[in-house]
């Protein structure tokens, strides 16, 4: 008897899971399309295409062995900001514009979650800013070999640990989507990003002898305070050791993964709880 209701348990689990999966899918799906009709995501994406390819030209301007290097460089550091860039602005609006229209009291009331509705916003950008990531791989994969160069395998990792990167902007993205409207959402991320990428150099400035950190208890709490709180986005930029001819060992590629996850999951985990409770009247 024990056996048996164990047993119709576990098949309830097991198919109720199928029907969360399609929901988030279908939110997914739909939040995809929505984006991909945004002209701002077009014309960011279009931007940056004419910017590749305006770095064949500059590159003339450099010596015959930097042409490559320039382009390389280039596009290590506008691919990654233009898709933050789309996150931050996309991910600030995520929630809002569905309250705003009036499309949300319509499909909570439904058989879905607002924990599935979530993710499911959340999955959908996340699969658009990844295949504008491809997107601009692509031309910028075409641009090297226009001048010479090489699309390598150290360019891939630099790429993927970029992802990650935006995927920790997205979640945090969406859990201040979650928590307050777009102009609040937007400043907040964007918060998180700059203190991000220069967490080494607040860490380098607390453990100097001088300085506003060394002198001011208060600035000095507040480092600590921004150190532990913000995620060091530094962690996904190997672009120095990349030009410098240096190999990125499986072990940091693999940490440097796992950490950025870790964040995304943190941030996706705030963000449904806070929207479970959040007032949508």
């Amino acid at each position: 008897m024990n056996l048996t209701t164990t047993q119709e348990k576990l098949t309830l689990r097991i198919d109720g899971l199928a029907p969360a999966l399609a929901r988030i899918t279908a939110v997914a799906g739909n939040t995809l399309r929505e984006a991909g009709r945004n002209k701002l995501f077009f014309g960011l994406l279009g931007v940056t295409i004419l910017m590749l390819v305006f770095s064949v030209l500059l590159s003339d301007l450099a010596l015959a062995d930097q042409k490559v290097r320039l382009v390389t460089d280039f596009g290590l550091a506008v691919i990654p900001l233009v898709c933050i860039g789309t996150a931050v602005l996309l991910g600030a609006v995520l929630l809002y514009k569905e309250i705003d229209r009036k499309t949300l009291y319509a499909i909570l009331p439904k058989p879905i979650r607002r924990s599935e509705f979530l993710l499911g916003k959340f999955l959908g950008l996340s699969l658009l800013l990844l295949g504008q990531l491809a997107a601009l791989a692509a031309c910028w994969a075409g641009v090297l070999y226009l001048r010479g160069g090489a699309f390598s395998l150290a360019l891939v990792q630099a790429l993927a640990l970029s992802y990650v990167e935006i995927l920790l902007v997205t979640s945090a993205a969406l859990f201040f989507s979650a928590l307050s409207r777009p102009v609040l959402s937007g400043v907040l991320t964007m918060g998180v990003f700059m203190i991000g990428r220069i967490t080494y150099v607040i860490n380098d400035l607390m453990q100097a002898t001088k300085g506003v950190f060394a002198e001011v208890p208060a600035m000095r709490v507040l480092g600590r305070v921004l150190v532990a709180l913000v995620p060091d986005l530094s962690t996904f930029n190997i672009a120095d050791e990349l030009q410098a001819g240096v190999a990125i060992p499986p072990a940091y590629f693999l940490h440097a993964t796992l950490y950025g996850l870790s964040w995304v999951g943190f941030f996706v985990v705030l963000s449904l709880l806070v929207f479970e409770r959040r007032d949508l009247v």
